[in-house]
């Protein structure tokens, strides 16, 4: 199974060359058909589909309007959460998406989610920003496009945690119910979005 390099790679090498290595020793159920997509802001960066059909994998640089979900970051952010270990268990949920079949070395690998449960979010349409501030490393953000079409000027939902309370829910010490009623988890905009995406997220995370 491919392993994430140690060191940081572009993002062309990165989407075009470690993805689909990573991808074609996936077990892919032949009755899945999504298109996910990626868009890197900033130097190097760029847009790529990645499309699974009837079993078979593949990654092209290519227009993400189609894709029921999209993830959007600047590259910085992107090589923050793959080899820093930014962003607290956000970061390891967009590295999640990015890389679910590869690992760092010497790291346990992470299972991939379940892309059948993740087209539920093609029925949603909105943008959704997650920030979280005062890390080591500066605030880190990501953005999840909902649906099809253009991506919005504005995030739809705005959620945002601090690093220390990010770390503590990733070590389990802080439960995410408890942080969202004490104001530890900051959410602006519509709610109801933050829980639909949450919910398909969770059933997604479910190993078949």
């Amino acid at each position: 199974m491919p392993v994430l390099p140690s060191d940081p790679i572009s993002p062309s090498e990165f989407m075009e060359e470690f993805v689909p290595a990573a991808m074609a020793e996936a077990e892919i159920p032949k009755d899945v058909e999504v298109r996910f997509g990626v868009c890197l802001t900033g130097e190097g960066g760029g847009e790529w589909v990645m499309a699974l059909d009837g079993g078979q994998a593949s990654v092209e640089k290519a227009s993400r309007e189609e894709a029921f979900l999209t993830l959007i970051q600047t590259v910085d952010d992107w090589k923050g959460a793959l080899w820093e270990g930014r962003g607290g268990v956000f970061g390891q949920q967009a590295a999640a998406l990015f890389a679910g079949a590869g690992r760092q070395e010497g790291a346990e690998p992470t299972p991939a989610p379940q892309m059948g449960a993740l087209s539920a979010l093609s029925a949603l349409d909105g943008l959704i920003r997650m920030r979280v501030t005062g890390g080591e490393g500066g605030d880190w953000s990501t953005d999840f496009k909902l649906g099809p079409g253009p991506i919005p000027e504005d995030a739809t939902t705005e959620i945002e945690i601090s690093a220390e309370d990010a770390q503590a829910m990733q070590e389990g010490t802080l439960d995410p119910m408890q942080a969202f009623m004490s104001g530890k988890i900051r959410v602006t905009g519509d709610m109801a979005l933050m829980m639909q995406m949450q919910a398909a997220l969770m059933a997604a995370s479910q190993n078949s």
